[in-house]
């Protein structure tokens, strides 16, 4: 229900946050609500009983013991009138003596007697020992006492309790004992009606009833405002960012200077659009310099073939043969520039499915060295392989020896005859780490950091003439990040550069890439 409610009409945040603070502030209220009535219903029901025990023992001191007649005195000023139970008549309050012995009250009266209202003044009833009633008020007589009340002073302890009328009034009882040189006389007891207790309690719940949907209805508007103005700064940066688009990133939302979630908002959302800026910058270079390096291959072959084209003297047999020798150069060239493209774009699109298999990559170093020696001794460079243990790595063979033949041949091409590349295989802290070095022309320290992007060259009309593309070591990275390792350079302008390989070794490869069965 609530569900198809949200679909019919989904509320926005600022009045999401009205409802639950609604809902906490109504429940705040309920749970206020009963604590200040639970205190308040205790502390009043104490406080009047704590008024009838008093005056029941004011009464009680103008009560005595004559030689076994009780006399009443008003000592208090307050008490009201009494009547004698056998006589219709009013009796005074003073100098009164006791009945005939033998004579005997009720306080219970037939449904068809009126007494006068309980609410209505103090209700009093005296008692000597043999529990026969000596005095009392005419609307006591309409309660319906327990016995308990009277047999439990008699035995020396007051007694105290709620009773109810022939009409189903509440009424609360005090019953203590008359006590005469230890000698328990007589019993007066007191009651008063609970109705003005009942009545203040219920106009106590009447009031807040009232008030708290006034509060509700304050704390709903104070929440709308404060949730309105919380938000404010963030409809800020949403106008301001509405203006930003994709071909002019440069512009930046403002920071509050308050260190609070909205700064870190508008932090979080500036670095978001520097890393968009640097993307689109990095994706319009790459397709620049790719559409550049496709363009050269091409370009190339309509030259050679437009030139012996537009001969018009016929072509030898070996001129044909040499202008395709060139064109299919240009043409492998042109795949191999598609092919590097193409891994690197399944790459970004995480296409590209490795092999996790273990391989000796101290034994594929010295194979793919192997390979590349006749290569190095063409160009007068010696090439010196170093592996001091077995180095295992979970990995795809295929990808890492298109790492090793990439390193190897920047090696070659930036090393001058005469020079030397190295090649070093250790462990170290469970990685296995390829160290190809040479002593070639070196790197400069403002390229070492753009070096792994793609078609990136220090020298540009160098490295194309060398064949390079410039995609070879974008291609390195991506590999050994592939393979959750790392790839870092180290170079001296004419003093050469080290390329150093960090791989896991298959023990802690195989943790992260368990075996299937």
């Amino acid at each position: 229900m609530i569900g198809h409610a949200r679909q019919l009409w989904p509320p926005s945040i600022r009045i999401q946050l009205t409802l639950w603070f609604i809902l906490v502030f109504t429940l705040l209220m309920l749970l206020f609500g009963a604590v200040f009535y639970i205190n308040l219903r205790t502390s009043l029901e104490t406080s009047f009983d704590s008024s009838l025990k008093l005056s029941t023992q004011q009464i009680a001191t103008g009560i005595n013991d004559d030689n076994g007649t009780i006399t009443i005195h008003d000592v208090t000023g307050a008490l009201p009138e009494l009547v004698d139970p056998d006589s219709t008549a009013a009796i005074g309050t003073q100098g009164h003596s006791s009945p005939q012995p033998g004579a005997t009250t009720t306080s219970t009266a037939s449904s068809k007697e009126t007494y006068p209202d309980v609410n209505v003044g103090a209700l009093v009833r005296i008692l000597n020992a043999r529990e026969e009633t000596i005095y009392v008020t005419p609307a006591f007589l309409a309660l319906k006492i327990p016995s308990i009340s009277m047999t439990q002073p008699l035995h020396g302890s007051a007694w105290q309790g709620t009773v109810a009328t022939q009409h189903g009034q509440t009424v609360r009882l005090y019953s203590a004992p008359l006590i005469e040189k230890g000698t328990v006389y007589g019993i007066v007891q007191v009651g008063e009606s609970l109705a003005p207790l009942g009545n203040t309690l219920q106009s106590v719940v009447i009031e807040l009833l009232l008030i708290v949907p006034f509060v509700l209805l304050l704390g709903a508007i104070g929440s709308y405002w404060l949730a309105a103005h919380a938000f404010a700064p963030i409809n800020r940066l949403t106008r301001i960012a509405r203006h930003i688009e994709a071909g002019d990133l440069h512009e930046r939302v403002p920071v509050p200077r308050s260190k609070d979630e909205v700064q870190n908002l508008a932090l979080t959302f500036n670095e978001m659009i520097e890393r968009l800026d640097r993307a689109f910058k990095r994706q319009r270079r790459f397709v620049a310099d790719a559409s550049h390096e496709l363009r050269t291959p091409v370009a190339a072959i309509r030259s050679m073939t437009d030139v012996v084209l537009a001969q018009s003297s016929p072509v030898e047999h070996e001129e044909y043969l040499s202008v395709l020798r060139d064109v299919n150069a240009e043409a492998e060239r042109l795949g191999h520039l598609i092919s590097n493209l193409l891994s690197l774009a399944r790459s970004d699109e995480n296409e590209v499915l490795l092999e996790r298999e273990p391989i000796r990559l101290d034994l594929l170093v010295a194979d793919v060295a192997a390979t590349t020696e006749p290569l190095a001794a063409e160009r007068g460079i010696t090439m010196e392989v170093l592996t001091y243990e077995p180095a295992t790595v979970l990995g795809d063979e295929v990808r890492l020896i298109q790492v090793i033949m990439n390193l190897i041949d920047n090696a070659l091409t930036y090393t001058n005859a005469g020079g030397k590349v190295t090649l070093k295989v250790v462990t170290q802290n469970n990685y296995a780490i390829l160290i190809v070095r040479d002593t070639g022309i070196g790197i400069a320290e403002e390229h070492l950091e753009h070096i792994f992007e793609r078609f990136y060259r220090v020298d540009p009309a160098r490295s194309r003439a060398a064949g390079g593309t410039g995609l070879g070591l974008a291609i390195v990275k991506w590999i050994v990040q592939a393979h959750d390792g790392k790839i870092t350079v180290e170079s001296k302008v004419r003093r050469g550069t080290t390329f150093t390989v960090m791989l896991p070794l298959a023990v802690q490869a195989s943790a992260r890439y368990p075996p299937f069965f």
